[in-house]
């Protein structure tokens, strides 16, 4: 640039010549300014694509190896046999026959009313139903009726929920949502939900199961058996039961014929009082068998059993 500067040239051919030379060095630095801009676009979108390939499904169940599958849901949904059936695992929407939660077709009522130490054991080993290490918990035993096991529960299909002898004075307290969702359990799916016991268990189906509107209630009795099985039983599964029940030193206990509802269907009964009766619910029925199953009774230990298979 100074040869372009004669020593002895003019102010104004100086002012001029240094002019050009800054429009020069600002065009300079416009090109390298555009030249950066380009460069940290391209670098932001190399920024924005995918960092690494999504990781594939063998090297997730790599990661998860050691991990038992469902183990991040509640014992309620699930129990030992759905653990170990790796190929059961269903995809798409979730149904009564596939999980989790996993349903089964018999569950047992096993909330702080029921005494699990006699009378509430025994019905449980007559159901089958084991224990999950010495304790009362899995998807075969239900603790509350307002939980969110018994709003999956009560889409089960072709199933019996049991509810073993309840301790008057301590019976559980409903909210109307649980009241409903027992009633949509029987009324749709071919459900029976079974109530053992006496007069607390008889109480527990007046306050929760029948109208409140100021209808007809159950009310409980008592009379001297042996109890005589009805024609009504033919081609149920009480048909196989012997011809009668019996008291077994006042263990057994009912409801007078006259309170029970029209559709009901009284199986065992005598002097007006019926021990073993049915109420119809749509698709599905309440069962009561009035038994305390505070000893033992082979006869009424094969009716709880009959009583199951009306769920079949």
């Amino acid at each position: 640039w100074e040869g372009l500067v004669r020593p002895n040239g003019s102010r104004e051919e100086r002012r001029g010549i240094l002019g050009t030379r800054s429009r020069v060095m600002m065009a300079a630095c416009a090109v390298a300014g555009v030249m950066a801009a380009v460069a940290l676009l391209a670098s932001d979108e190399a920024i924005q694509g995918p960092v690494s390939e999504t990781m594939s499904q063998a090297e997730a169940d790599h990661m998860f190896r050691h991990t038992v599958d469902f183990k991040d849901y509640p014992n309620w949904a699930k129990d030992t046999k759905a653990i170990n059936a790796q190929g059961g695992i269903n995809h798409g929407v979730w149904k009564y026959y596939k999980g989790p939660p996993f349903l089964q077709r018999v569950t047992m009522y096993s909330g702080n009313d029921v005494d699990i130490s006699y009378s509430g054991n025994l019905v449980r080993r007559i159901l089958g139903l084991p224990k999950n290490f010495g304790k009362w918990e899995g998807n075969t035993f239900l603790q509350n009726f307002d939980s969110q096991q018994m709003r999956f529960l009560e889409s089960n299909k072709h199933s019996v929920l049991v509810i073993p002898p309840l301790q008057q004075g301590n019976l559980p307290l409903l909210t109307d949502e649980a009241k409903q969702r027992l009633i949509h359990y029987m009324a749709v799916g071919h459900n029976t939900l079974i109530v053992c016991g006496g007069p607390a268990s008889v109480a527990f189906i007046n306050n929760n199961l029948l109208p409140s509107d100021g209808g007809k209630l159950l009310e409980p009795a008592w009379t001297r058996g042996p109890y005589e099985k009805q024609e009504v039983a033919v081609g149920t599964p009480f048909q196989t039961l012997p011809v009668t029940l019996p008291n077994v030193m006042n263990h057994a206990h009912g409801v007078r014929l006259q309170s029970l509802p029209m559709e009901a269907k009284s199986y065992f009964e005598t002097e007006g009082v019926s021990v073993v009766f049915s109420v119809q619910f749509a698709q599905g029925q309440l069962l009561f068998v009035g038994f305390d199953y505070s000893t033992l009774s082979k006869t009424w230990v094969k009716a709880l059993i009959a009583g199951m298979e009306f769920a079949a």
